[in-house]
């Protein structure tokens, strides 16, 4: 991949404000698409009632471009800008 292609991408992605995830009682959620990929970022509560931060990653549409030799999508987790997970 180049960096144009990148850049395309980026440029390709799309926010949607709702949409309604799979069935987990968080209602409707905000959702971006990049490159095929599905990502929604949403606060669900737990048993006790403590509010929690969930990531959903859904890679049922992304992009070949994407994967690497292995058909598998690699990928980088930041937190307060420190990487908290990496690997495919």
């Amino acid at each position: 991949m180049r960096q144009e292609d990148v850049e395309r991408l980026h440029a390709e992605s799309r926010v949607h404000p709702v949409h309604a995830p799979e069935a987990d009682g968080a209602g409707e959620v905000p959702m971006i698409t990049l490159g095929g990929v599905q990502v929604s970022v949403y606060v669900v509560l737990d048993p006790d009632g403590e509010a929690r931060m969930r990531l959903s990653v859904d890679l049922d549409e992304a992009s070949p471009d994407l994967l690497n030799s292995a058909g598998v999508l690699p990928a980088e987790l930041l937190m307060g800008g420190q990487r908290v997970w990496w690997g495919s």
